[in-house]
């Protein structure tokens, strides 16, 4: 059954603006993805440089693992162990 001209109309402006409306969120999502992409290869080169420092040479690693703890509390990861 075809919608009065009225109702044909403002629905079709209505999905205009709903379209521009989800073109700009989606810009917005794909942006903070890319922030948190960043973050996270930024925290697996830290915790990359911790393992193969090798001024850390306790053999149980002990030193590694507290730091790479203090790595995830630093951005805010919790952990199931270690936390204070």
């Amino acid at each position: 059954m075809p919608m009065p001209i009225e109702e044909s109309l403002y629905a079709q402006i209505l999905g205009k603006e709903l379209l521009c409306h989800l073109e700009n969120e989606e810009s917005k999502v794909l942006q903070r993805i890319s922030e948190i992409d960043s973050k996270a290869v930024e925290i697996l080169e830290e915790i990359r440089a911790i393992l193969n420092d090798d001024t850390l040479d306790d053999p149980d690693c002990l030193e590694r693992v507290d730091q790479i703890v203090s790595l995830y509390h630093k951005n805010d990861i919790s952990t199931n162990r270690h936390d204070w």
